[in-house]
């Protein structure tokens, strides 16, 4: 019986061991759950991307508005008319001097089409003469006078390239030009235009049914020399008018598709930003007065 007592007692008296670890986990599982998740703030993160689209933005829509600016006052600024020529921007074009390798020769004198000009010997004309049939220079009584011709139209130059006449419509013998020659009588020079028929005239002014054209020497495109192609390549830059410069870089096409694509990302930033100021702003104001109202 003592011995069966002294059990008892000292099973009473010993310590219950416990794992802390298992309470820990416990408690912490418990305050987790206890504590609630952070709702999402929409006004906050509105606010956050308005900032973060409205840098971005930013530069892109200053160089908008005054590219946009300068456009609607090109004609008055006149950049219409303004010509660039540099050769960084006309690689961005895809444009390179192309100098001709033929032209038309009458006497001393070289005719010769480039893109954008019309040059005489090493002079760019004022008006540029775009797809000449043919360049006589006619010698006799009445001076030196420069015949060239287009589909349409007879134009008259002095030797030094200044323009004296014009000649269209029925002004001129025939409807449709379709050559330009000279030929010699009775040691003066006469210019011959094909058409319809052939005239020739001295002035001119008074123009002579020609029924025989086998005399004519027409008018052809020649082999440029090497002198004429060193007075020529001054001419054969190419140049794009200022203005066009200005859309193309408003519309972002002057660095191809990606330039197009940036402004198109500009543009729908543009949009982004103001959905996102207008509902800012209604949100604003609604908190405004319901705190008001308190």
């Amino acid at each position: 019986m003592r011995d069966q007592n002294a059990v008892r007692v000292d099973a009473q008296e010993s310590p219950t061991f416990v794992d802390t670890s298992v309470k820990r986990k416990s408690v912490v599982n418990s305050v987790r759950s206890s504590v609630a998740k952070p709702k999402l703030n929409v006004s906050m993160l509105l606010r956050k991307w308005h900032q973060r689209v409205g840098l971005f933005a930013f530069v892109f829509m200053g160089w908008l508005g005054f590219s946009g600016v300068l456009l609607n006052q090109s004609v008055s600024l006149g950049f219409d008319a303004i010509r660039v020529d540099s050769t960084a921007l006309m690689s961005l074009y895809g444009l390179h001097t192309q100098v001709p390798e033929n032209g038309y020769r009458s006497g001393s004198h070289w005719l010769v089409t480039t893109t954008e000009n019309t040059v005489l010997d090493d002079i760019a004309l004022a008006q540029h003469i775009p797809s000449p049939l043919g360049f006589v220079d006619i010698k006799n009584a009445f001076g030196e006078t420069l015949y060239v011709a287009t589909s349409d139209k007879l134009t008259l130059l002095s030797p030094e390239g200044v323009v004296i006449e014009e000649q269209s419509g029925f002004m001129l013998p025939v409807g449709h030009i379709r050559n330009l020659g000279l030929i010699e009588r009775g040691g003066s020079s006469y210019l011959a235009l094909q058409g319809e028929n052939t005239y020739i005239t001295e002035d001119g002014l008074t123009w002579n049914e020609l029924n025989n054209s086998d005399d004519v020497s027409w008018s052809r495109l020649v082999d440029l020399t090497d002198e004429a192609i060193s007075d020529v390549e001054p001419f054969a830059h190419p140049t794009v008018a200022l203005e066009q410069v200005l859309i193309d870089l408003h519309s972002g096409r002057l660095f191809g598709s990606i330039g197009s694509t940036v402004i198109n990302i500009v543009g729908i930033a543009a949009v982004f930003l103001s959905i996102t100021g207008i509902w800012m702003t209604w949100r604003t104001g609604r908190m405004r007065s319901a705190r008001s109202k308190k």
